[in-house]
């Protein structure tokens, strides 16, 4: 298993009513999977500051690295940097390079007090740089914030893993079958018994207009060399099952 683990804190009371949909905690989970680092927990807060704070001093006690998104904008509730501030016991202050790279960005007399808000931040934060539209994030202990609008997300996100200490990818394999999940389901426990370093999960899935389905079987494993054994398994189980089988 990778000796880094990592957690997710998505902030937001958008998030909660399903005005908007929540992308950002499914890039940072496949991208950290390649990159050696375990996802421990998701979890999705409102826009409340001792929820905040209780959550990021915990996450951050049970995990080598804890990223949050949303909240840092120039709203009043925008309020993730000041309360991660406070959940560290920092001053919550003008970063003055935050504040030079905005006072840049921005064209002259446009840089007002609501824009300023977004180069507050914990005593000592070191910046996470924005190329998109300058306002940046920032990493405090093992504490990484990020916004909340995807597409900025994204592309920061990307900069910053190259830069965390990280362990040997998970290796996944997909296998697709036609056979139903009560047909197969006693014999992936005795495949899953007899390969105790993999991980066998088993996800059904249906078409109801076409009135067919079958399963969707995902072999990882964070210690094994290769899961080529027990795919070969799996796969020789639906044959002898009257299946068909075949990798996705």
């Amino acid at each position: 298993m990778s000796s880094f683990t990592a957690g997710i804190i998505v902030i937001g009371d958008e998030i909660l009513s399903g005005r908007t949909q929540d992308s950002n905690s499914n890039f940072i989970a496949k991208s950290l999977i390649k990159e050696g680092i375990k996802l421990e927990e998701v979890v999705v807060i409102k826009d409340d500051k001792k929820t905040i704070i209780d959550r990021v001093i915990n996450y951050s006690q049970k995990y080598s690295y804890v990223f949050t998104t949303g909240g840092i904008g120039p709203t009043h509730d925008d309020i993730t940097s000041e309360s991660i501030s406070e959940a560290f016991n920092l001053v919550y202050e003008v970063n003055k390079d935050a504040f030079k790279i905005l006072d840049n960005y921005y064209p002259k007399g446009e840089f007002n007090e609501s824009r300023q808000r977004m180069a507050m931040m914990p005593n000592g934060s070191e910046l996470i740089l924005n190329p998109m539209t300058a306002a940046p994030g920032f990493k405090i202990k093992n504490v990484y914030v990020l916004p909340g609008v995807p597409e900025i997300m994204q592309v920061m996100f990307l900069e910053l893993i190259k830069k965390l200490k990280r362990g040997k990818p998970k290796i996944v394999t997909t296998i697709n079958t036609n056979l139903y999940e009560s047909k197969i389901a006693i014999f992936l426990k005795d495949i899953q018994d007899k390969y105790k370093d993999s991980s066998i999960g088993s996800y059904p899935y249906f078409n109801l207009a076409a009135k067919t389905g079958g399963v969707n079987i995902v072999v990882s494993s964070w210690n094994m060399t290769s899961t080529q054994p027990v795919v070969d398994d799996i796969i020789n189980m639906i044959k002898l099952n009257g299946g068909k089988s075949s990798i996705v």
